[in-house]
């Protein structure tokens, strides 16, 4: 008899502790890369690169050492630089003149930013930055079994995000020291 009631309670217990561990887990991934992108619009708003690296890459690059292997998943599935790389993408943003509105420095007209889209605008003024990691998949510690009317499980996906204001590019030997893509 007491056999049966331990198997009766054992199973549950042990549902339950395998919940707990998954979402622990997605929990720690999701503050894993909120870390990692907040310590990468720390390295971006001072300007600088990395030796051999354009501002983008060298952003990326911060993110990725910082998030504790949660993006290394298919590194060289798009080059280093370019946004999207290991789901790290970094934009800068200008305020426009006319009406207050912010727009993507990328797809800015012509004139209204800087050449190569490194963050630094022409008139002097200072955009924003943000870097975020978008739709990383959850890894979890135990699978699910599709089980009969429990429909498509879908895996959890988590996104961060975060800006800040750039500081003025720094100066070096009396000369502003502009950062390129």
């Amino acid at each position: 008899m007491e056999m049966i009631e331990f198997t009766l309670v054992l199973l549950p217990f042990l549902g339950f502790t395998a919940l707990i561990l998954n979402i622990a887990y997605a929990v720690y991934g999701q503050a894993t890369i909120q870390h990692a992108v907040e310590q990468g619009v720390r390295y971006a708003v001072t300007s600088q690169t990395m030796t051999g690296l354009g501002a983008r890459a060298s952003i990326q690059t911060i993110v990725q050492q910082n998030a504790f292997g949660q993006l290394n998943k298919n590194p060289g599935s798009i080059a280093l630089g370019t946004n999207g790389w290991c789901g790290i993408y970094v934009d800068w943003y200008l305020v426009s003149t006319a009406n207050g509105a912010l727009v993507n420095e990328d797809t800015a007209p012509n004139g209204t930013a800087a050449a190569g889209g490194n963050g630094m605008q022409t008139d002097g003024t200072l955009p924003l930055v943000e870097v975020s990691v978008q739709n990383l998949t959850g890894k979890f510690l135990t699978p699910f079994v599709k089980s009969p009317g429990m429909g498509t499980l879908v895996p959890v996906t988590a996104t961060a995000v975060a800006w800040d204001r750039m500081e003025p590019a720094p100066i070096v030997n009396g000369v502003i020291s502009v950062p390129v893509q």
